[in-house]
């Protein structure tokens, strides 16, 4: 029987409280949070618009989305830039999102073994698909899908 050797290169976010990890492929850029517009009624993990590319993108808050207090936008604000097309048949209306980082990103690769669903572990982030385990230590997947959808409904 073959070996699956198949490597996964993914990306770990450091947040505020945990590590979140995501497909290499859905990283557009990592960026320094310049302005933000912050206007209109929004939920405290909707932290504004900013500018990339020429593009006004949703910037978020995973600390936010969780509960947590938010943290203010300085010259030293990281945030990630993702790509979200959407789900099945439906494209994203806004197909580039902003994350608020903590810490410097690491890409890095995986075989699907060392991978392994923490069915222990308690889930109650809207930002986090499932916990995981990676060689030994706790991980959360991030779900962009569902971010995107969060965008969606606040700016509707």
């Amino acid at each position: 029987m073959a070996k699956d050797n198949k490597q996964l290169k993914c990306v770990i976010l450091t947040m505020r409280r945990e590590n979140v990890i995501l497909p290499n492929s859905l990283v557009a850029e990592i960026i320094s949070v310049k302005d933000v517009d912050a206007t209109g009624d929004h939920p405290d993990w909707y932290l504004g618009q900013m500018k990339w590319r020429g593009e006004d993108i949703p910037l978020l808050s995973f600390e936010g989305a969780g509960g947590d207090a938010v943290s203010g936008i300085n010259l030293n604000t990281q945030a990630v830039v993702l790509y979200a097309v959407g789900k099945g048949d439906k494209v994203a209306e806004h197909p580039y999102i902003g994350l608020v980082m903590s810490g410097v990103p690491h890409v890095t690769h995986f075989s699907r073994h060392q991978i392994v669903t923490d069915r222990e572990a308690n889930n109650d982030h809207p930002m986090i698909a499932q916990k995981v385990r990676i060689n030994g230590a706790s991980v959360s997947v991030l779900d962009v899908d569902h971010m995107a959808e969060m965008v969606e409904e606040t700016a509707a």
